[in-house]
């Protein structure tokens, strides 16, 4: 009876007028700090935004002026791409080109040069592209240059992450016995042969760097080896219109923010000199691949059918692919689609509806080397 009594108090008093009033205070309360929280968040977030876009802006201005500069001397001005480094002389009369997926440099000259102007100019390029390291290339670079003067008044500078990496090996040359040059109205251009195993030695570069991030996010070594190859074909300075940086061509605004997210509990823009460390760009590659399988893709039942999305959104971003699967962004009816079909199914669905060629080209492109990088590490295992 005392015990029932007591009971019957503490109801009372939770319904008592004080302590009624007490607990709408509490409850209002926490509900200012809710929103208070929310408005952080937002405010914080509208702030990385426009630090993104003022990054896009100081980016894209330093290209088109720098790009504005080389037409005074070239006819078809080039900068740096994705599977191509290019850097001038300073008086920008010579330009060289390093095709990592081609596998050749090319030297052109302003100038009308002899055969041993030709041998010593090949072999001072190969000197200096065998001997200068990665970071002192983006040091130098006339782009990320302007970019941090522009940026400077912010306090917001591109630091340039130390790598002591050169842009090419001296394995990586070819037999220089093959040289070729042309000279053509006061014009030579010098073509510096690299070694057909260029793209399978740079494999084997940036593997352990690869396997370490597969073991620790569970996806395969092979998958993540057929990103680079496809994106960038292992070059260390790949960098797109978009723009996108590195090995992996991680986009700081989009693939960037989740990684960082994810690994921080806070959202950040990566700069591109921290993508341009290989083990930073791979590190966060392996996580967005991680975050397309175990998140945006996670109730996908069968494994060759998250493999498909996950790749097609590695290049076109989940909302594409659930488009493509369910004609709407939402990643729960694409996921319900997608659990119907066989892989088969899938695939050709994808190759069908995805709403860039590229994107396709990707798809196939990537499951391609996959099974080629697989196949590889197979073979050494045994």
């Amino acid at each position: 009876m005392k015990k029932q009594l007591i009971i019957c108090l503490a109801i009372f008093s939770l319904f008592s007028p004080y302590a009624m009033a007490h607990n709408n205070e509490d409850a209002v309360e926490f509900e200012q700090y809710l929103k208070q929280q929310q408005q952080e968040f937002s405010t914080y977030q509208q702030n990385i935004d426009k630090e993104f876009a003022e990054f896009v802006q100081a980016w894209k201005q330093a290209e088109g002026k720098y790009k504005a500069k080389i037409s005074q001397k070239w006819q078809q001005p080039k900068l740096p791409s994705q599977k191509q480094w290019v850097g001038y002389s300073d008086d920008l009369n010579q330009r060289t080109t390093v095709d990592f997926d081609s596998g050749a440099i090319t030297v052109e000259v302003h100038q009308s040069l002899t055969s041993e102007q030709v041998s010593a100019l090949a072999k001072k390029t190969i000197s200096k592209l065998t001997n200068t390291s990665v970071s002192d290339t983006l040091a130098k670079d006339p782009i990320v240059q302007s970019v941090n003067e522009q940026l400077e008044k912010n306090d917001k500078q591109l630091a340039i992450t130390s790598n002591s990496t050169p842009l090419l090996a001296k394995k990586h040359i070819g037999e220089l016995s093959r040289i070729t040059s042309q000279s053509q109205q006061a014009k030579t251009v010098i073509t510096i042969p690299l070694r057909p195993s260029l793209l399978s030695e740079n494999a084997q570069r940036y593997y352990p760097l690869a396997q370490k991030q597969a073991i620790k996010w569970n996806i395969p070594t092979s998958l993540i080896l057929a990103i680079i190859h496809t994106e960038s074909s292992f070059n260390p300075l790949a960098r797109s219109h978009i723009p996108a940086f590195g090995l992996m061509q991680i986009v700081p605004s989009s693939a960037g923010k989740d990684v960082t997210k994810f690994l921080t509990g806070k959202m950040s823009v990566l700069s591109p000199t921290q993508l341009y460390s290989a083990e930073q760009n791979i590190e966060a590659g392996s996580v967005y691949l991680h975050l397309l399988m175990s998140r945006y893709f996670k109730h996908v039942t069968d494994n060759k059918n998250k493999l498909y999305m996950a790749i097609a959104g590695y290049n076109t971003g989940p909302g594409n692919v659930a488009r493509a699967i369910s004609n709407s962004t939402s990643l729960t009816r694409a996921t319900k689609a997608a659990n119907k079909q066989t892989s088969q199914q899938l695939y050709f669905q994808l190759l069908d509806n995805l709403p860039h060629q590229e994107t396709v080209n990707y798809l196939q492109k990537v499951l391609k080397r996959t099974t080629y990088y697989n196949n590889l590490l197979t073979k050494e295992s045994t």
